[in-house]
């Protein structure tokens, strides 16, 4: 190649590379006109509450005072993490409870308009040792009052809605069994092998009552009186889990709330478990209420059961 060719070549390379630096090179990029917009949220003041609602309620008592870990945290109900979990697991929720010096029976956690039969209530003006909020400081005068008024405007939901009542199943708020030779024979106390949650023990050729304790009051105006009951049965069976091939047994007399149901005991050799199960109905459920259940836990159906000696 002759120095001619050469330097056309040198000159050919420069210009393309010449040309490659220059279509390399970065473009301006536009001004984005959003760069300077203040993305962070500003400080936002919200109106406080009214205390007398479920809202002010929960912001300021049922949250902050009760929904401590391993309370009313979801641990156990009424389960105050949120406005609708506290609405949820108060508002005509059934409990059977005594006061804590066993005086009054309540039937629910709190009944709109009766602040008196308002389980809640109770437990935040006992005056024994055992108040809510558990191992801390009384709510004042104040702010008990509040919880006071929200039940007797109705207890509103947190859209302001008032709660309706809901058309709940009858409940068993327990049993008793007696000698119907004399009333004042206890026979459910004596557990066998003194052990609470075994059957209780009863001689064979005994003659027992068992008096059953129903209820079916929500406000104590539009429940159905026990009395109406179109069920009121106790089904016996060996087996504590089939119920399906029972002996049926009707309540047979009714007063102040407690229907009777006669058992000779009799129809079993001795060393025989006998489970039981109680059946009422209110004449607005197509299902009777049963206690105990198919899904309770073996020893509670334990304690429905006696053991003929």
């Amino acid at each position: 190649m002759n120095k001619k060719s050469i330097i056309r070549s040198l000159f050919l390379f420069c210009s393309v590379l010449a040309f490659m630096l220059v279509s390399c090179t970065k473009e301006d990029v536009p001004e984005n006109p959003y760069d300077e917009v203040d993305y962070s949220t500003p400080g936002q003041s919200f109106p406080e509450p009214d205390p007398n609602t479920i809202t002010g309620l929960h912001k300021n008592i049922f949250f902050p005072k009760c929904a401590n870990p391993g309370c009313h945290d979801g641990t156990f109900e009424p389960d105050f993490r949120t406005i609708e979990s506290s609405y949820a697991t108060l508002v005509y929720q059934p409990v059977n409870k005594l006061t804590l010096d066993s005086v009054k029976i309540y039937s629910h956690r709190v009944i709109p308009n009766n602040v008196d039969d308002s389980w809640l209530v109770e437990r935040l003006t006992t005056s024994t040792t055992e108040y809510m909020p558990s191992n801390a400081t009384r709510l004042s005068a104040s702010e008990i009052n509040h919880v006071k008024n929200w039940i007797n405007g109705g207890c509103k939901d947190m859209n302001g809605n008032i709660a309706i009542k809901p058309n709940l199943p009858p409940n068993i708020i327990g049993y008793v069994a007696v000698d119907s030779a004399d009333f004042n024979i206890r026979l459910d106390t004596n557990r066998l092998n003194n052990f609470p949650v075994n059957p209780f023990v009863v001689n064979q050729g005994t003659k027992m009552l068992i008096a059953i304790v129903a209820t079916d009051t929500a406000d104590g105006s539009t429940a159905t009186d026990p009395a109406n009951f179109t069920v009121k049965k106790i089904k016996l069976s060996l087996d504590k889990n089939d119920f399906s091939a029972a002996t049926t047994v009707s309540a047979y007399f009714y007063f102040s709330g407690i229907w009777l149901v006669y058992i000779p005991v009799n129809s079993w050799v001795s060393g025989t478990t006998v489970y039981f199960r109680i059946y009422v109905n209110d004449g607005h459920h197509t299902t009777d209420s049963e206690f105990p259940r198919n899904g309770s836990m073996d020893y509670y159906k334990t304690l429905y059961a006696f053991y003929v000696q």
